[in-house]
């Protein structure tokens, strides 16, 4: 039922804003009369049949309900009914996700729907961040969506999912468009994501050779880099400070080239040390620790 406004330019959109406005004001006035005169009648019934007896008896509710049923009829025999509905925002959220969530139908009373209700369905979608609904009476709606952007992938327990800024892991979306994303994995790292990548953006060239981070205890980051000859090697990042350990690697990139070397594991997890664990060398001998 949506449709997207693109085709048309803010002029247009404008002029046609001006246009709906004043056929709109017209068919107030017959409206509001009408109104009136129903929720007249109605106050008339419940003020001459005896407050006391109706309001025990659930007639005023009923009464009240009546009138309501009423004033939109005369709503829809103004014209005041759902005609069109522009949709501005959408990229990658689900249609159907969108429609379900509206739960509007062509002809629906416009003046019935609460626009609130609409916009927190909305906003419970995981793709979507914020929603706005507005009515241009007298037979359309404006819808506008801001979506969530994707940050990384997650990986957990043999699935993957999307996950934005705010750590909101964005289920059900097509991830082929975003598999050059940074990778996170475990439980918990999405909550962790936005602090993962400001760590990383401090040291760009460490960065560059960036593969996967894997979120150990819900506590610290294990950070996999491309090595040599395409080999992974996987840098220990301490609970706290943990940019400090990671600038403390690129000055010993920076000065020994040490992620050109035959190593595995880099523990940064002792502040002020670097523990190396040594791949396999030509002799075939066991893997060393080093302290540097």
């Amino acid at each position: 039922m949506a449709k997207k406004t693109d085709d048309l330019t803010p002029r247009q959109r404008q002029s046609q804003q001006i246009m709906r406005e004043r056929a709109a004001k017209k068919k107030r006035k017959v409206v509001i009369r009408n109104m009136l005169l129903i929720g007249g009648s109605v106050l008339a019934i419940a003020l001459l049949g005896g407050g006391v007896w109706m309001w025990r008896s659930g007639a005023v509710a009923r009464s009240v309900e009546a009138m309501s049923d009423g004033v939109y009829a005369v709503t829809v025999r103004g014209g005041f009914v759902v005609q069109s509905l522009y949709l501005e925002g959408r990229n990658r959220t689900s249609m159907d996700d969108i429609d379900k969530a509206l739960d509007i139908k062509k002809g629906d009373p416009i003046l019935r729907l609460s626009l609130d209700d609409i916009r927190q369905r909305l906003e419970k979608i995981e793709s979507i961040k914020t929603a706005a609904v507005e009515r241009a009476l007298p037979d359309t709606l404006h819808v506008r969506i801001v979506e969530r952007e994707p940050l990384a992938m997650w990986q957990n327990q043999g699935k993957m999912a999307l996950v934005d800024d705010n750590g909101v892991v964005m289920n059900g979306l097509d991830i082929t468009p975003y598999k050059n994303l940074p990778l996170v994995i475990g439980e918990g790292a999405p909550m962790h994501v936005k602090e993962l990548m400001e760590i990383l953006a401090t040291q760009p060239d460490l960065a560059k050779r960036f593969s996967a981070a894997i979120r150990v205890g819900d506590r610290r980051w294990n950070i996999r880099l491309s090595g040599r000859e395409g080999g992974d090697i996987e840098v220990q990042l301490p609970e706290e400070r943990a940019s400090q350990a990671w600038k403390q690697l690129a000055d010993l990139q920076t000065k020994n080239q040490v992620l050109d070397r035959d190593i595995k594991v880099i523990d940064l997890r002792l502040e002020g040390k670097m523990f190396l664990k040594l791949s396999p060398d030509t002799t075939g001998k066991a893997d060393n620790a080093r302290e540097t």
